[in-house]
This record gives C-alpha cells, sequence and structure tokens, in this order.
C-alpha cells in the first residue's frame, strides 16, 4: 500500500534534488555546445531528451543500489552515514563560499569536455547522461539518500516496495531538465542556466546538508540512539 505522507515527503526531497549543480552544469555546457554548433531547436530538443532519458535510468539504478544496502544496513548506522554526508554538503557550501574546494567536491565539473565532445549526437548524449548520473552520488545527491532513509524509517523493507517510489521520485527529478531543454530549443538561453548554477550551488549544497543532518538525527532518535 502507498504511504501518501511518504509521497509528500518525497515530491519535498525529490524537488530539492532535482536542483542539482552538477547536473545542469554538465547539460548546459552539452545543450550550449549542441545550439552553437547546430542551431537547430530539434538536434537540442533530441539531445536533451536523450540526455534526460539516460539520467532517469542511471539515477534509478543508483536509487535501487542505495535502497539495497539500506534495507541490509542497521538503522541507525544509516542514520549516522546521513549526518557524516550531510555535515560534508555543509562543509563544502562554506567552502565554495569562501573560494575553496573540498576533496570531492563537484566531480559533476569533470564531465565539461565530454559533455562540448557530445554536442548533438544522441548517443553520446545518453551516454553522458548515464556517466553523470553516476557521479552525482559525492555532489549533491543527499536528497535521494534522506529519501530513501526516511522510507526505511517508514517501513518500507523491500527493493519492490520501494521501487514505485523511486520510479515517482526520478519523474520529479528529472522535470527541471525537461523544462531546461524545451527552453533553450525555443530562446537558446543556455548560459543562464550556467550562471544560475554558478551563483546558487553552495546555498543549494547547504539546504542539502542541512536536511540530511535533520533527518539522521530524527533516523537514531527513531532508532533510540539520541
Amino acid at each position: 500500500m502507498i504511504n501518501t505522507r511518504l509521497i509528500g515527503q518525497l515530491v519535498g526531497y525529490a524537488a530539492l534534488d532535482s536542483i542539482n549543480p552538477c547536473t545542469f552544469y554538465v547539460y548546459a555546457v552539452l545543450l550550449l555546445a549542441t545550439s552553437i554548433r547546430y542551431k537547430s531547436p530539434r538536434k537540442i530538443v533530441a539531445t536533451a531528451l536523450s540526455f534526460t532519458l539516460a539520467v532517469y535510468i542511471g539515477y534509478l539504478v543508483v536509487g535501487l543500489g542505495i535502497a539495497f544496502s539500506a534495507l541490509i544496513l542497521p538503522l541507525w548506522l544509516l542514520g549516522l552515514v546521513a549526518i557524516v554526508f550531510g555535515a560534508y554538503n555543509v562543509a563544502e557550501a562554506i567552502a565554495e563560499k569562501k573560494g575553496r574546494r573540498l576533496p570531492l567536491a563537484r566531480p559533476g565539473g569533470k564531465l565539461a569536455s565530454p559533455a562540448t565532445r557530445a554536442a548533438g549526437s544522441v548517443v553520446a548524449a545518453a551516454l553522458l547522461g548515464l556517466l553523470a548520473s553516476f557521479t552525482l552520488l559525492p555532489c549533491s545527491s543527499g536528497p535521494l539518500l534522506a529519501f530513501i532513509v526516511a522510507a526505511r524509517a517508514s517501513g518500507v523493507g523491500s527493493l519492490a516496495a520501494i521501487l514505485p517510489y523511486l520510479l515517482v521520485y526520478n519523474v520529479v527529478f528529472v522535470s527541471p531538465l525537461l523544462a531546461i531543454g524545451l527552453s533553450i530549443a525555443a530562446a537558446y538561453r543556455a548560459r543562464r542556466v550556467q550562471e544560475f548554477v554558478a551563483r546558487y550551488a553552495p546555498e543549494l549544497s547547504l539546504v542539502a546538508g542541512l536536511l540530511l543532518i535533520a533527518i539522521g538525527v530524527y533516523v537514531l532518535h527513531e532508532a533510540r540512539i539520541v
């Protein structure tokens, strides 16, 4: 049976997760390069859809992997992992505000060059989307971890039970990518996406980190550790 309260949490976590600096940066580079090279709205839309579908599939696999680990690990350990991961996100946000970078920070930025080379190719865009999906976890996918931990704490006890939630989660997660792709195809505004990412990435990491810490404390309380 679907937990309606958990669905509400799902939408909130996925919406926060969807504003993902790493994905947006790589995506904007890909679409900007495509728009410059081909100047074709159809080419931009095809590239955007290919990348987005690959991100959906790849991030679903990531979510299932996290969920599998969450099902076999003690609840208190998940709480501690959430707190540590959240603290790292907060530290990363503070470091970026001061003009520094922590180890593993923003790994998605390393995909900028492949994104340029993938411009206009549906197959290359799909491969890039899959690759980006598997670099998101150390970047800013704290809300995904937070949701899975919350689902575990709410009694979702199997991969079959959490799969429908993850399918919906990823629909919300990729919806901004679809919107961005269509808007860029219509108005060629990829540079604005890059500017938004550069300006607000630290704040987004801070929010995700604080959310994870709160979830971790809640899980430890439910596990009667704190």
